[in-house]
């Protein structure tokens, strides 16, 4: 394994003393301006992380900094979920900078915040952990809606698998036969299949199983889930409940129902996934396995907070399983 760099290390390569490389590292008085340059120059060409505990220490007169890293602002399950995670960190005494990687690279963005902030947040889509860590540079990451192997890197994910074992014995118990599913895929994009879709052929029978449409259109929209439904009721007439990828989705299955004058409940169940408070006033209700609401804001704060305590935990993972809120759409 590769020895951390150190700042007796820096200030060797640097030609300055160690207190010098702390008062650069901690933009403190006393230093000029050319040397800090070297310094941070230096730090950053030999890949300097910081100690936690000690950057914690160097910030202890400072309130706790938050950059919550979301898809994007069109999604109202971002703005649901920033909303519960600003009461969280107001509850903590922490402030929060709310970032979308939407038009700008997922590293570059990770750069630039960790010299603004305390700890990042979010759904990050970079695949490779190592470079995450390298863009940080000792700034802690906490990861949604994924696992992570990687030191340096904590995350909360949403075990759909267990989600979906327990709905699918409930809607059958209320009558449900023949489910379908409409899954999401970024128009333009090469499709992948989503940890939702995975556990939903898990946790049905084999035709239903065969019965996905993949909706290939903007972000998740009330229109991609429109068009959806109409394709899965002309492919898959027998279908009695449809499972969308998220509530945005079935909103647009509902409507497509509405203008197909299926009746939802009576021919058609429907069910959205995210639990957005929006599907409270739909018509009818909507149905959905819920994220929002959870424990899983809860979660976000507590691995952040220990992540900002500084406590020498190599990676923290935990899961959270989202939970039915009963409408009546399904």
């Amino acid at each position: 394994m590769q020895r951390r760099v150190t700042i007796e290390d820096i200030a060797r390569e640097a030609g300055v003393s160690r207190q010098t490389v702390t008062r650069a590292m901690n933009d403190m008085p006393r230093i000029s301006e050319a040397t800090r340059a070297r310094v941070l120059e230096v730090s950053e060409r030999l890949g300097y992380r910081p100690s936690r505990f000690a950057s914690n220490l160097a910030r202890t007169s400072k309130a706790k900094t938050i950059a919550f890293v979301v898809d994007s602002f069109r999604n109202p399950y971002y703005s649901e979920l920033t909303a519960d995670l600003l009461d969280a960190a107001s509850a903590r005494g922490w402030q929060m900078t709310i970032a979308s990687h939407e038009n700008e690279p997922e590293l570059e963005l990770i750069g630039r915040l960790a010299g603004e902030v305390d700890a990042i947040v979010g759904y990050l889509s970079e695949p490779d952990e190592t470079a995450l860590v390298a863009a940080a540079r000792g700034v802690p990451i906490v990861l949604l809606g994924s696992t992570v192997t990687t030191e340096s890197l904590h995350s909360i994910d949403l075990d759909f698998i267990s989600a979906f074992r327990k709905l699918i014995p409930e809607l059958e118990s209320r009558g449900s036969r023949r489910f379908a599913l409409l899954e999401s895929q970024p128009l333009g994009t090469e499709y992948d299949p989503s940890t939702r879709r995975i556990a939903y052929e898990r946790a049905v029978d084999t035709r239903s199983a065969e019965a996905v449409v993949v909706c290939e259109a903007p972000p998740q929209s009330v229109d991609a889930g429109e068009l959806g439904f109409n394709e899965l009721m002309d492919r898959f007439p027998d279908t009695d409940t449809v499972i969308a990828f998220s509530d945005l989705i079935a909103m647009g299955a509902l409507r497509a129902a509405h203008h197909r004058g299926i009746d939802v409940p009576g021919q058609v169940r429907l069910v959205g996934v995210d639990g957005l408070s929006l599907g409270a006033v739909t018509s009818p209700a909507l149905t959905s396995l819920a994220i929002l609401g959870t424990e899983f804001t809860e979660q976000i704060a507590d691995v952040t907070e220990r992540a900002l305590s500084g406590a020498e935990v190599p990676f923290e993972h935990r899961s959270v399983v989202p939970l039915v809120i009963w409408r009546e759409s399904a």
